[in-house]
């Protein structure tokens, strides 16, 4: 990259961090806002039973998403790692309310939905975090495929408008994939099955007083479904964290990815249902090469009693090559992806040890992610390159935010927390234009003037009898364009859509037996921006929006072999002032949002060493356009479907055990993917889910 879009925000954080210290006095108080869930929420919220976590003496270090008081979930590693998936964001299907939409086009595998937000890739809308660490492309697609389940400790999903920590993409809310990197351990799995699947994943930790060292390899590859989708992934990571004593530890982590996958594209529904593994000819020759890199350094030092700092800086890189080819009146084209990304976190944390000082905890928080970034498009034949770029897009992107976190509990019962988050955004960028009837230039844009954009959050929570509680909370997020949508044009420059949301609810967990948990929310959209989908990389303000919904999680176990969870979420959004030039699409739903998901699950042990489990997944029907209509469909929605896996695990000896799976136990026909294009052939494009399928899966630990 030249270096005329290098650095341009120098001092940008200092000078952010100082700004909002300042204007921190200024923020929304307590009463204004409403919090969320209650503090062990993560621990108990989440679907599959998690473990009891039990915390000896007084609490160091920054808050965690188990802190953020809105509708929180986690998933557990224990669950988690019995799963296997070609695509690990397909393991937040578990998740209550989150949807995840698989494409299964090589390198280009699934997205996740959340509190009303579709799974195009038009808007970035959650922040996924490995290890706290950014993992979104520069167009704010969540990234995990570096990361086995084998691999995982737990998933923390928190929703909502209120949680300071993130700015950039964290719109509806974030993901944070937390690795294993502790402990004395050597797990071996080899899972095998339909479609000529292997996956073996290997995990060696070891841990004396100072020093713990993990390290993990695994392979996936399989044959898939339909024809010519044939993937190939091979993942490792290495973690050492050195800990002198009780107020240091230094951590490095380093990850690497290989993916080579083919694209069997898409179908046209009456192909869809007649020949479901079939790949139509024009995409014979597409698919696609990954590799990601990344390194990272951890450091938590504990500076005085109640005093902590937390400091994280990472480097990693997304590259990618695709060939694809949408329709046969289509050439077939090129796309590479360099994406570079280097940044910072720092949190500093204080919590006063006075019990007359009411539960204080001060938390102030600096952060700085640099997008590097090249984005181009050729012409291809069978994967050879023919000519120049048609499209070059090379930019750097600097983001700078901060915030300040407060939390008291005046009265025993209540809680409360307040915070000011402001972000800066910087750039500037060369891009390939084809004016009509002249020769390609290059031209230098500078990124949109989005200004310091505040962002208040306040939450209350009110627990009158231990295991009960109310809470209440308000935030405000902001998103941008993608890709070159935030880069000014010869058009008026978009502003951020600025995002406030609300959310009351009530968690109850006062039995053992019986926990459950239900939330009704809200988030209105100044003026969203989404990427046209036309194939330009612009961006367009669709206008205000409005997103609202409920969700509704229980769990019982009225048994100690038998655990039963379930998990409703509602959501519907709407246009609401579209402004003058969609004015017809005025009072109209947002494309690709399921009306409902629904997921749930019986766990049975009728023997200390089986466990029979039954997992089931639906979700509602959508609008395939913003326009509510096509011409091949009319106003009729798409994409609803119904699917039960079941699974058995037995534990042979104390160190053999044995697993048994099969998903789509009803072999039930479904896409997973439905889309609409308005360029070749025009019409619905689908993704046949697959077939009933089967895998057996056996675990050594040694």
């Amino acid at each position: 990259m030249s270096p005329s879009l290098r650095p341009r925000a120098a001092g940008l954080a200092t000078a952010l961090a100082a700004l909002v210290a300042a204007r921190a006095a200024e923020a929304a108080p307590p009463e204004q806002a409403a919090p969320p869930a209650p503090e062990a929420a993560a621990l108990d919220a989440s679907p599959p039973p998690a473990e009891e976590v039990v915390v000896i003496g007084q609490r160091i270090g920054p808050s965690d998403s188990a802190d953020v008081l809105t509708s929180v979930d986690i998933l557990g590693g224990e669950e988690l790692q019995k799963q296997s998936t070609a695509e690990p964001l397909e393991l937040l299907r578990r998740a209550p309310a989150v949807y995840v939409e698989s494409f299964n086009q090589g390198i280009i595998t699934a997205d996740l939905g959340l509190r009303g937000f579709n799974t195009q890739g038009d808007v970035a809308h959650t922040k996924l975090l490995i290890d706290g660490i950014p993992s979104n492309h520069y167009v704010g697609l969540p990234d995990m495929k570096a990361v086995f389940p084998l691999e995982i400790e737990r998933m923390e999903v928190v929703k909502g408008t209120n949680d300071p920590r993130y700015g950039l993409n964290n719109v509806a809310g974030n993901v944070d994939v937390v690795t294993r990197r502790t402990g004395n351990e050597r797990v071996a799995r080899l899972r095998a099955g339909s479609f000529w699947t292997v996956e073996p994943q290997v995990l060696v930790a070891t841990q004396d007083d100072t020093l713990s060292q993990t390290y993990f390899a695994g392979y996936h590859g399989s044959d898939g479904y339909r024809d010519h989708a044939r993937s190939d992934k091979v993942a490792g990571s290495a973690k050492w964290f050195y800990e002198p004593s009780r107020e240091l530890r230094v951590g490095l982590i380093l990850r690497g990815m290989l993916l080579d996958a083919d694209a069997p594209g898409y179908l046209s529904a009456e192909d869809a249902r007649a020949r479901p593994t079939a790949s139509p000819a024009h995409s014979a020759a597409d698919g696609g090469r990954q590799s990601t890199l990344h390194a990272s350094v951890h450091l938590d030092h504990e500076l005085a009693e109640g005093l902590s700092w937390q400091l994280k800086a990472y480097g990693q890189a997304f590259l990618r090559d695709r060939w694809v080819r949408f329709d046969p009146e289509l050439s077939q084209q090129m796309r590479v992806e360099d994406d570079r990304q280097y940044g910072a976190i720092s949190v500093l944390t204080y919590r006063t040890r006075d019990p007359r000082a009411l539960g204080l905890a001060v938390e102030w928080g600096v952060d700085y992610q640099l997008q590097d970034s090249r984005y181009r498009r050729f012409p291809s034949v069978d994967r050879a390159r023919q000519g120049a770029a048609f499209r070059d897009e090379d930019f750097a992107l600097h983001a700078a935010g901060s915030y300040v976190q407060a939390s008291a509990r005046p009265l025993e019962p209540i809680k409360l927390v307040a915070a000011l988050r402001a972000d800066r955004l910087a750039g500037a960028g060369r891009f390939l234009e084809q004016p009509e009837g002249g020769a390609p230039r290059r031209v230098e844009r500078d990124l949109n003037d989005y200004g310091f954009i505040w962002q208040p959050k306040a939450s209350v929570m009110v627990t009158p009898v231990k295991g009960q509680s109310l809470y209440a909370n308000y935030g405000r997020t902001f998103q941008i364009g993608t890709g070159n949508g935030a880069y000014a044009t010869q058009g008026a420059p978009l502003d951020p859509s600025i995002n406030d949301g609300w959310e009351v609810g009530y968690r109850s967990s006062v039995s053992p037996w019986l926990k459950g948990h239900v939330a009704y929310w809200e988030q209105r959209a100044s003026g969203e921006v989404r990427d046209k989908g036309d194939g330009s990389g612009d961006a367009e303000n669709v206008g205000e929006t409005l997103r609202r919904g409920f969700d509704v999680e229980l769990t019982l176990r009225p048994f100690e072999f038998l655990s039963v969870w379930g998990a409703f979420s509602r959501a519907l959004s709407e246009q609401v002032e579209p402004g003058p030039a969609l004015a017809a699409n005025k009072g109209k739903e947002l494309d690709h949002v399921p009306s409902f998901s629904a997921k749930g699950g019986i766990d049975v042990r009728p023997l200390q060493e089986l466990l029979v489990s039954v997992f089931c997944y639906a979700q509602g029907d959508y609008y395939l356009t913003k326009e509510n209509t096509t011409e091949e469909l009319g106003s009729r929605k798409v994409g609803d479907y119904v699917l039960v896996n079941a699974s058995a695990s037995y534990d042979a000896t104390e160190t053999i055990s044995l697993g048994v799976e099969v998903n789509n136990l009803l072999d039930q026909s479904y896409d997973t993917s439905i889309w609409h294009k308005d360029y070749g052939a025009v019409g619905a494009q689908h993704n046949p889910g697959n077939a009933r399928s089967a895998y057996v899966t056996g675990t050594l630990i040694f």
